[in-house]
């Protein structure tokens, strides 16, 4: 008799959880309110927009002064008449100018 009442208490407490979460999700279901990715997309892209910015200006910060660098070297390689750090130091500059260029590059690739 005590292991019938125990299991029909069981039940019953069964009954409760689900009656409480049918309840609950009806309530849940009711109110629905819109959602707008779009809002949500705009703060996630700013925050890639603001990186992207950061990225271009160290690149183009780096780009100028490996082209002055370049420009420095191939004066004092002019001086020397040496051939080979001259080549080199062309290669700097021109190297230095399309870092400096890259942000600008790709905006008009983009």
């Amino acid at each position: 008799m005590i292991k019938y009442r125990i299991q029909n208490v069981d039940a019953v407490r069964f009954f409760q959880v689900m009656l409480a979460l049918l309840i609950t999700t009806v309530i849940m279901a009711g109110e629905v309110s819109p959602v707008y990715a779009a809002e949500a997309a705009n703060v996630v892209t700013a925050k890639f927009t603001s990186l992207q910015n950061l990225v271009s200006g160290i690149v183009s910060s780096i780009g100028s002064i490996i082209t002055l660098w370049g420009i420095s070297e191939w004066g004092i390689a002019f001086q020397g008449s040496e051939g080979t750090m001259q080549a080199n130091a062309f290669k700097r500059i021109g190297g230095g100018f399309v870092m400096a260029m890259a942000p600008q590059i790709l905006a008009a690739i983009m």
